[in-house]
Order: structure tokens, then sequence, then C-alpha cells
């Protein structure tokens, strides 16, 4: 569910590395070779327009949801602390899809 290559926007470059896998803040901003500040500005924005979400894990379950890949999750009945992952929401895939 992620475009094929990067989007040419930052905004759009964030949501494709964030489609990948989800990621931590940290990693995000070395991924995309970006300062902490200019990420945390960026995913502001899309969170307050419903395109990411934390992908943290729920007592009852994970808030990815059900996923056929649970056992490979970071977050899924991990004895460590859980990391602070970010997902895209549906808005956020269909957005991803289009630029495309």
């Amino acid at each position: 569910m992620t475009a094929a290559r990067p989007p040419a926007s930052p905004l759009g470059a964030l949501l494709h590395a964030i489609g990948i896998q989800p990621r931590t803040p940290d990693e995000l901003a070395r991924a995309l070779g970006s300062t902490p500040d200019a990420l945390n500005g960026m995913l502001r924005t899309l969170r307050s327009g419903g395109y990411v979400q934390d992908a943290t894990p729920q007592q009852d379950g994970c808030a990815c949801g059900p996923c056929a890949l649970k056992s490979m999750c970071r977050n899924a009945d991990n004895a460590e602390p859980a990391l602070h992952l970010l997902r895209l929401t549906p808005r956020g895939e269909t957005y991803l899809r289009r630029l495309a």
C-alpha cells in the first residue's frame, strides 16, 4: 500500500516512509535526513489532518488492528517497553495511493 517511489513533497515522502513500516519519530528523521524539529512540525500537520496516528499496543490488542504480521510486530507481546511508533490512517493510505 505504499507508492512505488517516494513522492517529491516532504509531507508525501514522510507518508511514504511511514507507509513502508511503522517507525519511531527518530527513525523517520534519520531516514528522511530531517531535523527532529522539522519532522515534528510535519507530523503535527499530518496528525491534525488525520493522515497518521500512534501505533501503540493496547490492553485488548494491537492499535494497528488485525494483522497477519503480528508475530513480527515491534510492539506486539513484547516484554520491552513499547516504542512510540507511527502508522498511516485509512485517510493517509488513500492519499498515498493517489500520489503513486
